[in-house]
């Protein structure tokens, strides 16, 4: 899908320069490996944005894949750690939800990683206490704020966002029964980290929660994590975008480990 516009060609929406220089500095920085992967991740980004068409019924900007050397404020971060910005497909999103047992207006959903905000539109059509977005790019951050006020949707049942531009690592779990909804946002390093505060969190305060990790590259630090329990898995291994499990978290089995 290529054509020529006055202000040159345009590659699946986006200028060809730019195209070009982002995959220079990708391959640059992740390496010859990445020659492929950027292209046919372009691609398949955008036709599953088109086919499901979320930002042209919401009026919103959560679609693009957004990398860290293209935000100034984390470009300069671990590349290990700080992930490109992809907006999980909203069926995706509705499936996982809809398969946890939640109570009405208990439990706090919690997005690490939240990106331009898709994952918090999307769980606002549950009735959730509260939702909780945490983004360290401030670009991004504030793209997230913009989605949510344009926001409307008649089967919205939850209103009340917080919206925080931090490092996840750093972030303090509430008392309140959690959701919390990974979609391949960060390296090892980070998961350890956020796994090791929900579990403090849960020892101090038991409560139940529940662990999403979409597209899970880390998997095995939730499997290695005696106070998880897996519930559910879905998605094909090939389609890695789509793969996801779901843990259930108590401090009962933290005590137990």
């Amino acid at each position: 899908m290529v054509k020529a516009a006055r202000v040159g060609v345009i590659i699946l929406g986006r200028p060809l320069t730019q195209v070009f220089g982002d995959w220079i500095r990708s391959v640059r920085r992740y390496g010859t490996l990445y020659v492929a992967a950027y292209l046919f991740d372009l691609v398949r980004v955008r036709r599953a944005e088109r086919a499901e068409g979320f930002d042209e019924q919401f009026g919103t900007d959560t679609a693009t894949v957004v990398y860290p050397l293209n935000l100034p404020s984390v470009g300069h971060e671990d590349s290990s750690e700080v992930h490109a910005y992809e907006a999980a497909p909203a069926w995706l999103i509705r499936e996982i939800l809809g398969s946890i047992p939640l109570q009405p207006h208990r439990f706090v959903f919690v997005d690490m990683g939240s990106g331009k905000g898709r994952a918090l539109l999307v769980a606002s059509e549950l009735p959730f206490a509260m939702i909780v977005g945490v983004e360290l790019s401030p670009e991004l951050h504030r793209i997230a704020e913009e989605n949510i006020v344009r926001y409307r949707s008649a089967s919205q049942q939850c209103t009340a966002f917080s919206l925080l531009c931090m490092n996840a690592a750093e972030y303090t779990f509430g008392p309140e029964p959690l959701v919390l909804f990974l979609f391949n946002p960060f390296g090892r390093d980070t998961i350890r980290s956020i796994l090791a505060g929900l579990e403090a969190s849960l020892n101090a305060t038991p409560r139940e929660a529940y662990v999403i990790y979409a597209n899970p590259r880390f998997e095995a630090l939730m499997r290695g994590a005696h106070f998880l329990r897996m519930v559910k898995k879905g998605g094909a291994w090939y389609r890695p975008w789509s793969r996801y499990v779901v843990y259930a978290a108590s401090s009962q089995l933290a005590r137990e480990g």
